[in-house]
């Protein structure tokens, strides 16, 4: 069974989908399904990241295509809030230190 059928069934089962009308479910679960359907079968940790968002930060500031060539990292910062703020973070002082 595929995951959002799963997901889909467990919905039906708690009373937030009938017949095709959309309960939404409490919030902390909203996140939780959508971390889950946003799972890949390789990822990245956060230490992991951190240990290449130099690399990735450096990418992205002399605007290569950080999806095509470091796309594990890339797929962690988009659903990780908290690499996302440091990936901010250094992006701005690259943009900020003169050249």
């Amino acid at each position: 069974m595929r995951l959002t059928e799963a997901i889909k069934r467990l919905f039906q089962r708690l009373g937030w989908e009938n017949e095709g009308e959309k309960m939404q479910p409490p919030e902390a679960l909203r996140k939780i399904i959508q971390m889950i359907e946003n799972t890949q079968e390789i990822e990245l940790s956060c230490d992991d990241v951190y240990a290449l968002l130099d690399q990735y930060t450096e990418l992205a500031n002399r605007g290569g295509d950080t999806k095509e060539l470091m796309p594990l990292v890339d797929h962690h910062i988009e659903i990780c809030p908290d690499c996302e703020e440091e990936f901010d973070a250094l992006l701005r002082v690259l943009k900020a230190a003169p050249v």
